[in-house]
């Protein structure tokens, strides 16, 4: 079970960076959100598509944070220094040139926090409400 990220840490001036774990996570994310555009994931319509406005030149828009929970570290991740982790996910529009329009995706990741860095690693879909992986059906 993942608990949901409080923003509290926002809202106070007296926490410093080295006091929250979460610093810098929303950096992460935007650094993310800028990765999906120069990628495969967000093709740029060409230029006889006639498309205008937002999107015309990257391919992607309409980005949108849909969730973000706090996931719990392992053992080991603590005695690696792991600080903190979390799964976020992504909405988005991406053109399709298939169907030459704009079609909702979805992505998530793990974001790790260590030593002053936030790593990205992909993460399974997840249900993009509350952030938790779904599950197979057996």
């Amino acid at each position: 079970m993942f608990a949901v990220l409080t923003t509290l840490g926002a809202c106070s001036t007296e926490r410093t960076a080295d006091a929250d774990p979460y610093a810098g996570l929303s950096d992460a994310v935007r650094d993310w959100r800028l990765a999906l555009v120069a990628s495969s994931a967000c093709p740029a319509p060409a230029p006889e598509a006639g498309v205008e406005g937002p999107g015309a030149r990257e391919g992607c828009r309409s980005f949108a944070e849909t969730c973000k929970v706090e996931v719990p570290l392992t053992k080991a991740e603590r005695g690696a220094g792991v600080q903190a982790k979390a799964l976020t996910g992504l909405r988005w529009e991406a053109w399709d040139p298939t169907s030459s329009e704009f079609r909702n995706a979805s992505a998530a990741a793990f974001f790790t926090h260590s030593g002053g860095t936030w790593t990205r690693t992909d993460a399974p879909p997840v249900n993009l409400s509350t952030c938790q992986p779904f599950t197979e059906a057996g």
